[in-house]
């Protein structure tokens, strides 16, 4: 994300939090095919959230101002986690390996945020270099839709975790 700081151009969105923030061109993202459930959304800026220590980004549509998805790298929380993708998913964005994207969860935080999950099984995809994404489904059984991030609310009162 550092190396996207460095545009010329600079322009100010309002994020679906009421915030206004300044991006660059850098900041944008397209989301090609848009993200599942939101076709025709393909414009989205990629912004840090939450303050400078947190590893949460905003990915703010820029078709429906309404419309943004909190994201995180999952291997803050899942360190070995590389989705099952097919090598067709990965050449789709000009890149001849996933170790060249950037790999982002969509995170889905409840009242009670110990019950936050990402989704592992649906990751957003960029390359970088392009600043073109696409949403893919991993092919492991183990990628679920919601992976818990601080371990199951479940197992931890049950002093399974």
């Amino acid at each position: 994300m550092d190396n996207w700081e460095n545009a010329e151009q600079k322009r100010t969105i309002r994020t679906k939090t009421g915030r206004d923030v300044e991006i660059t061109e850098k900041n944008i993202i397209l989301v090609k095919d848009g993200l599942l459930g939101f076709d025709g959304l393909e414009n989205y800026a990629l912004i840090p959230h939450g303050g400078d220590d947190s590893p949460f980004l905003l990915l703010q549509s820029l078709d429906e101002p309404d419309l943004a998805f909190i994201t995180i790298d999952p291997r803050l929380f899942a360190a070995d986690y590389v989705p099952d993708l097919s090598a067709e998913d990965i050449a789709s964005l000009g890149i001849p390996d996933i170790a060249q994207a950037v790999v982002l969860a969509i995170v889905v935080i409840p009242d009670d945020p110990r019950r936050m999950t990402a989704n592992l099984q649906g990751p957003v995809i960029i390359n970088v270099a392009t600043r073109t994404g696409r949403q893919m489904i991993s092919r492991s059984v183990n990628h679920k839709v919601r992976h818990y991030i601080l371990g199951d609310p479940a197992a931890a009162l049950t002093g399974n975790a």
